[in-house]
């Protein structure tokens, strides 16, 4: 988990120069709401 961490942030931090902050904060947040939503359903 840790290296996907660092990975996505650097990642981030790169594509913070390319992309405006209204396209790339919803990123993160669909995402981690997408895996909230799976852990909720899971049995």
């Amino acid at each position: 988990m840790a290296a996907g961490s660092a990975g996505g942030a650097v990642l981030g931090g790169l594509l913070l120069g390319v992309f405006p902050d209204l396209v790339l904060v919803p990123v993160p947040t669909v995402i981690l709401l997408a895996s909230a939503v799976e852990l909720a359903r899971h049995d």
